[in-house]
């Protein structure tokens, strides 16, 4: 037996997800170590009013807010302490650390040690073939794939078999697979899942699992501090970050975080960019490169209207 269901942020803000059809629903709780979805308590409610099944996902290096896997992990548990028990919890691994497998298995390992509960790890297909998952694959949690064969609409559940294999997971609990699915009661866009099993398969997902062996008590880490930001004299925001950029196609470094400034140099593929900041701006993701006499800018990824990596030019380390 299978569920059919949804997977909901702030873009379906207004929503009645408990009216709409499907088995579940899963909601977007939290980003990073400061983001909270505004519309995540209202869709909660409506879930379980309708008397659906829940998923609670946290969105891993949320722009602006990246953190430790620890701190990403207690500000998670934080925020939907009134849930647990009632939903499946989901760590949403697509950010600029996503093949980054250790950070993955922290932040599940705490949810767990925490909670008793086995939380779930959302990666699409190309990243669980790419990254070494053998440090997570034989740990017993649940695994979430995304992959879409085009961007159609689909109208009404369709749920279809994963083009290609999995590479080091067994199996996978669920499968997103489409971004464009429609349903009477909201005229955007959603995301259609598949859930293998059925309501007690699901309702295995939110109970305690196990009794985490007792973990020495550490010692008391600082407190996590928000990230320096300022905004500049376009209104632009930035984020203090200090990170490498090696790009994977040609990428232009100019005078200015704009695609009309001027230009400094083409850098060829494999060229390494130490900066100190980033920024979100006309729909590019852009850093800045400390100079001798100033600063210099490179977009190294592309972004939604909401801030959201959706392409990136490389790799950060």
């Amino acid at each position: 037996m299978t569920l059919n269901g949804i997977d909901v942020a702030s873009y379906q803000t207004g929503m009645n997800v408990g009216a709409v059809a499907g088995d579940f629903v899963i909601v977007k709780a939290t980003g990073g170590t400061g983001y909270v979805n505004p519309s995540c308590n209202t869709h909660v409610e409506q879930t379980l009013n309708a008397g659906k099944k829940l998923g609670l996902y946290h969105f891993a290096h949320e722009l602006g807010y990246q953190g430790s896997a620890e701190a990403e992990a207690q500000f998670f548990l934080d925020s939907i302490k009134n849930y647990i028990g009632k939903a499946m919890l989901i760590l949403d691994y697509e950010s600029d650390n996503q093949t980054d497998t250790a950070w993955a298995k922290r932040w599940l390992d705490y949810v767990y040690a925490k909670t008793g509960i086995r939380p779930v790890l959302y990666i699409s297909l190309s990243n669980e073939n790419n990254a070494n998952w053998s440090n997570l694959a034989n740990d017993n949690y649940g695994l979430w794939i995304a992959q879409y064969n085009n961007y159609n609409a689909v109208n009404g559940f369709q749920p279809r078999d994963l083009y290609g294999s999995l590479k080091y997971f067994k199996v996978m609990t669920m499968f997103q697979y489409t971004s464009t699915g429609r349903l009477d009661g909201w005229s955007g866009n959603l995301d259609f899942d598949v859930f293998y099993g059925d309501t007690g398969a699901w309702d295995a997902y939110t109970s305690v699992s196990g009794k985490p062996a007792p973990q020495p008590k550490p010692t008391p880490a600082p407190a996590p501090t928000a990230p320096k930001t300022w905004t500049d004299e376009l209104g632009v925001q930035w984020y203090q970050e200090k990170a490498m950029f090696i790009n994977s196609t040609p990428i232009n470094l100019r005078w200015g975080a704009s695609e009309s400034s001027a230009l400094i140099t083409t850098l060829p593929v494999g060229s390494k960019v130490e900066y100190d900041a980033k920024c979100v701006s006309g729909g590019y993701i852009w850093v800045r490169q400390p100079r001798e006499k100033g600063y210099a800018y490179c977009a190294v990824g592309e972004a939604d209207g909401f801030g959201i990596k959706i392409k990136s030019y490389g790799e950060i380390k």
